[in-house]
């Protein structure tokens, strides 16, 4: 798919005049119709990314189509470049979901009935045990969860009560790197229904390699409680599907 987009800037870059009058219609295929359309519109407006003036605009229908509104000479170089997409047509970007939960450490064995968070799935034993092997005896609850997918080299995000994410994923076979950021926010053991006051725990951005049915620890901070710091685990996961 880059190698068209590439091929959108390389035809119009040359283009520069404001006056535009002409309206087409233009058909791509699904599984690339968003990344069409974003290359047009940037193309056709360099403002948007930093270039010079607007030389058209482009808008998607809700039927699919992209309407461009630009000169005609820049309208017959779009028809060229769309042509080339329906005669070799890419396959579908793949799709990946990962799931991330944020896990609180105590080394305390504290009331159950008011410790923060719930009990972590048997699925995060191993990371788990390899934690509590590196950071000694530890009583973990999971203070945050969330799952999000998206297509590969698209932004995904997820707003949840307590931990919030947005990731960008590029897959390569069973192999991908990912950019993620993660934000935490808990609430102090309490009564309910408030359970008591939330605050906010941490902001983590990172970059990293991830396999297939990996497990990764993203990061690590702590939640201060008096003079102790408990520290927080954020744990990444991309399921074998």
């Amino acid at each position: 798919m880059t190698r068209y987009r590439l091929g959108i800037i390389a035809l119009l870059f040359g283009v520069s005049s404001n006056a535009w009058a002409d309206l087409r219609t233009f058909d791509v295929g699904l599984q690339y119709q968003q990344e069409v359309f974003e290359a047009i519109r940037n193309v056709l407006n360099p403002a948007a990314v930093g270039g010079g003036n607007s030389s058209g605009t482009a808008q998607l229908l809700p039927n699919g189509q992209i309407l461009v509104n630009a000169q005609p000479q820049t309208l017959e170089q779009l028809e060229q470049v769309v042509k080339a997409l329906r005669e070799r047509p890419v396959a579908p970007a793949p799709r990946v979901a990962l799931r991330y939960w944020a896990v609180l450490g105590t080394r305390a064995q504290g009331n159950a009935a008011n410790a923060v968070g719930s009990p972590p799935p048997p699925v995060l034993g191993d990371v788990l045990t390899e934690l509590e092997r590196l950071n000694g005896d530890l009583t973990f609850r999971v203070i945050g969860m969330a799952a999000v997918a998206s297509e590969s080299g698209q932004s995904g995000e997820v707003e949840g009560m307590t931990l919030s994410i947005e990731q960008t994923a590029y897959v390569q076979g069973n192999a991908l790197n990912a950019s993620i950021k993660m934000d935490l926010r808990a609430r102090t053991a309490g009564e309910p229904p408030s359970g008591g006051e939330e605050f906010h725990v941490g902001t983590l951005e990172v970059r990293t390699p991830l396999q297939r049915g990996e497990f990764v620890v993203l990061g690590e901070s702590a939640v201060q409680e008096g003079a102790l710091g408990r520290p927080v685990f954020y744990l990444g996961h991309w399921a074998n599907e």
